[in-house]
This record gives C-alpha cells, structure tokens and sequence, in this order.
C-alpha cells in the first residue's frame, strides 16, 4: 500500500543540471528538456507506471489510452512541480503568482497564537505557496524524515536564498523533533506536513478513498491531538505554466486530548475532514496526485517486483 521508505528518487546530478540550466536559460527552456525527462520516466518507471495505471484505470476510470496520456502528463506536470520549487529557492527570476482561496483561513490560523498544523498532500506544489505567504510574517515548518535532507536537501541548502523554511528532521529512535515541534508551536509557527504518506511501523487507519480501501498515516492528525493546535487542510495546484490555485479550509479547532480514546476520537475525525478535501482536489486536478506507489489494499495482490 502507500508504504514508503523515507526518501525521494530524484538524482543529485540531474537537480544541479537542472539548477544551471534555470540560472543561464530560465524557466521556459528548463521545461522544454523536461518533456524528454518525463518521457523517460513514462517509459522506463516500471514500477511506478503499475501504480498510475491504476490509480488511472481502476480508480478513475479512464479508458487505456487516455490513461497513458495522463501518466505521461503527470510525470511532466510533477517536474515542472519541481523545477517551479527550486527556481523560487534558487531565486531564479520567475513571474509566479498565486490566486489565494482561503486565505483568510490561513489568517485566523496565524492570528490564534498556539501555531497550527497545515496538512496537504502530494498533489500540486503546496511548497510553491509557502514560499509565496510572506504575508503571515510566520515561519514554515516542514517535517520530514531524516533521509530527505541528505544529498539534494543539502545541495539546496546551498542554492537557497529565501530562508523563511525551516526543515525539521523525524529521525529513527530519536524523539528530538517532538522538542521541535513543540518550539514550533510555543512560537506561533507552523507545521507543514503530508496526510497522503507512511513508513514501516508508522500508525495508520484503515478508511475508504476513492471508493476503495486504503491506508493513511495518523500521525498528522495524533500530532494536532496530542499538542492542541488548529489544523487546517490546504493545496496549491499549478493551472498554467506560471499560476498557482492555492486553498485553505477553515481552521478545525482542536482540544488537547488526555486519553487514548479522546485521541482515537479526534483523529477518526479530523482523517475524514482531510479524506473529503482531498478527494475533492483529487477529481478536480487528477494528473497532479503524484502517487507512485501501492496505494489501495486491493494493490496488495499485484506484483510489483
């Protein structure tokens, strides 16, 4: 199912040539040598190609070839995801803008001095936006297992010249990221994190998306529980080459809860809010949910070797 082992695919060396080629040629001809890359991928990501199709085909769907479209299409939209990211860090010369949907939202959420908890997804580019709210004049924390800052977090550290995102590693065995979480929110900070993803040994709860049985991570929603802070759901999705649609929901306010079931209680129900956002974005934007593994339990039975 949706397992995940802490850590992207991407290629330090293709990220850097990608960094040149935004510094010296823009934006523009770093998307035309992108169409190559997705290419690539559509045709040799074996694995990840089972896991669109069906998500494509299954879950949505769509007849074959218009499937295969819409694979291709979500590798070159995921890169240009990409590419988006780290010319905005790299503050290499974009005209992005963003249309705010609740922005308000983010307001309230930054105005009630406990922090907050932004849970999104792996569809669109919610990083993009976060970048673009300088306005909350509030600090961005992105939680993250500790494999994702090695190599190319720390080759973008380097690049970065916007320093408003602050990463906040999940080490094994270590609890040091709860001291930070918790600084976090004593600072009216937030927290960034995705509702879409898990690890081995990660709690989950068992619930029906998409019409199909499927597994998500509840540490986003134990996090909120545990510490008492509001939660919001939010997505940034990319509808031209230089637009972002950002949304926000209104703010779910949270009680700090004692119990183990006070906690069970309060995750069931913020897990079905974040489900009916979520399936929302999924239908409105299909191509830019960039899954590329085993999601629903009816995947269990595919050979993915």
């Amino acid at each position: 199912m949706a397992n995940w082992k802490g850590k992207t695919n991407a290629s330090l060396f293709g990220v850097k040539i990608f960094v040149f080629i935004l510094n010296h040629l823009g934006l523009k001809i770093a998307y035309f040598f992108l169409r190559f890359v997705a290419l690539y991928y559509f045709l040799f990501s074996f694995k990840a190609n089972k896991n669109l199709y069906f998500y494509f085909n299954h879950i949505l769907k769509y007849k074959k070839l218009t499937t295969f479209l819409k694979m291709y299409k979500n590798y070159y939209i995921f890169g240009q995801t990409l590419l988006d990211k780290v010319a905005l860090l790299a503050g290499v010369k974009t005209n992005f803008t963003v249309n705010h949907e609740g922005g308000k939202n983010l307001d309230k959420l930054a105005a009630n001095g406990k922090g907050g908890i932004l849970v999104s997804g792996h569809i669109g580019n919610w990083e993009i936006a976060g970048q673009l709210l300088n306005r909350l004049n509030t600090k961005f924390n992105i939680l993250m297992y500790e494999n994702e800052k090695e190599n190319i977090k720390k080759f973008m550290d380097e690049v970065q010249k916007k320093k408003n995102i602050n990463i906040i590693a999940i080490k094994d065995d270590d609890l040091g990221h709860i001291i930070e979480l918790h600084n976090a929110f004593s600072n009216n900070e937030l927290v960034v994190l995705h509702g879409d993803r898990y690890r081995n040994n990660a709690p989950t709860i068992e619930t029906t998306f998409l019409g199909k049985t499927a597994r998500f991570p509840a540490g986003p929603f134990i996090l909120a529980a545990k510490f008492g802070v509001p939660i919001s759901v939010v997505f940034a999705i990319k509808e031209t080459s230089t637009h972002y649609h950002f949304f926000a929901t209104e703010p779910i306010q949270v009680k700090k809860t004692r119990t183990e079931e006070q906690t069970n209680s309060t995750v069931k129900e913020l897990l079905d809010q974040y489900i009916l956002e979520f399936e929302k974005m999924v239908h409105l934007y299909p191509e830019q949910w960039f899954n590329y593994f085993p999601f629903w339990k009816e995947q269990e039975k595919i050979n993915y070797e």
